[in-house]
């Protein structure tokens, strides 16, 4: 990490110093050497798993952080169902097709903010489909920082600049492949690599920090594919690559062979190390070092949740158990329940675990269900390494 980074978290973190223990401040600065923080329209940002500095959504970031509270930092929200593409990978394959109305968002929204939320993602589907996503952006402000995760479908300078009016924090466009062809079959819609291109350079523009988003499969990691996605990033002058793991979940249901190897996930994890040394090019962003058991591990349903299109509530993205719908209770009573099934984070992903056990063909399972499939972790479980840095 470069001294201006240095510099920069220093002052980031600095009026939290006397909250934190000693052994803390040193694990971190540590750790964050694998970072390169940066400043866009004099702002830093860290990468897309941390609000932007200076905001409140910052500030309630850090609060549930270096307290250790079992609150949701980030949500995500799909307020779709829908997309013109029919990608075999899709997280949110086999989901109810239904969507809250724009007043259901927006009391959601409220909701979110009460629970003190400092990230909201908004997903689908396909974002870009609902004319009411600026209103949705607009509303999330200023306690939450809002990233968009898109295909690009449908985006035009005209759309950028309400987003960017809105105060959008982030959008982060899809990318499977270099290859249009490639691209147009996993995506099953011809142009789909040119929409996702022309997406970035018309947020790049507009002022709207961008980043690119990629699934670290094991053929993109044994055929060089993740490298040449990185390189496209690089020539397109974003500002991150954020890479998931694959997971058994959605469309993927069930097709447990494709969940990564320890030595292929720690390809991922060097690849996230080597590229935040570079003094140049698209921080990395790989979940698969973020959240291993060395730094906050998994904090599905402890620090992290789902809400999908149609109300149901569930632990992460890539977790399809449903503990209710908003429709028929709170937001936080269904939060405060799921506390007995999530009182700590875990070491390890919760989806890779419990994956060979969900034989559902339709998601989410219901709230019953779920609740058998959580394996039981008690106060005596060992924490990921920065929970028990944290530890009091």
């Amino acid at each position: 990490m470069k001294r201006a980074n240095t510099f920069s978290l220093i002052k980031m973190f600095y009026p939290y110093l006397r909250k934190v223990p000693l052994n803390f401040l040193f694990f971190a600065l540590f750790k964050f050497r694998n970072e390169r923080p940066h400043w866009f329209n004099n702002e830093i940002r860290i990468n897309s798993c941390f609000p932007i500095y200076p905001s409140k959504s910052f500030d309630r970031f850090v609060d549930i952080l270096i307290n250790n509270q079992r609150k949701p930092h980030t949500i995500d929200l799909a307020i779709t169902s829908n997309c013109p593409y029919s990608c075999p990978h899709c997280s949110y394959g086999k989901r109810i097709k239904k969507e809250l109305s724009t007043n259901e968002i927006l009391n959601l929204i409220k909701d979110i903010k009460d629970l003190g939320t400092a990230i909201l993602g908004i997903t689908g589907g396909e974002p870009m489909l609902r004319p009411d996503l600026e209103e949705v952006i607009s509303a999330a402000s200023p306690e939450l920082t809002t990233i968009v995760y898109t295909t690009g479908y449908k985006f035009d300078k005209k759309r950028a600049e309400k987003l960017c009016k809105a105060g959008i924090g982030w959008i982060i466009v899809g990318l499977e492949s270099t290859d249009n062809k490639i691209q147009d079959e996993i995506r099953g819609k011809k142009g789909s690599l040119q929409n996702a291109i022309n997406a970035i350079n018309i947020c790049k523009e507009t002022g709207i920090y961008t980043g690119i988003n990629t699934i670290g499969t094991r053929k993109r990691i044994n055929n060089g594919e993740l490298e040449e996605i990185y390189n496209l990033a690089y020539t397109l002058d974003v500002g991150e690559m954020r890479i998931n793991f694959p997971t058994p979940t959605g469309n993927w249901g069930g097709q447990t062979d494709n969940i990564l190897k320890k030595d292929e996930l720690e390809y991922l994890k060097e690849f996230h190390i080597r590229k935040n040394k570079s003094r140049s090019g698209p921080i990395v962003t790989c979940l698969s070092y973020l959240e291993s058991e060395n730094l906050i591990g998994c904090n599905s349903g402890y620090q992290c949740l789902f809400i999908d299109s149609s109300g149901e509530v569930c632990p992460c993205d890539l977790t399809p158990l449903s503990f209710g719908n908003i429709k028929d209770k709170p937001l936080e009573e269904i939060w405060m329940g799921m506390e007995k099934y999530f009182p700590r984070p875990r070491l390890n992903c919760l989806m890779r675990e419990i994956s060979p056990q969900i034989k559902s063909d339709t998601f989410p399972i219901n709230p019953n269900e779920s609740k058998k499939l959580i394996p039981q972790i008690n106060k005596n479980s060992p924490l990921p390494g920065i929970h028990k840095k944290l530890k009091k």
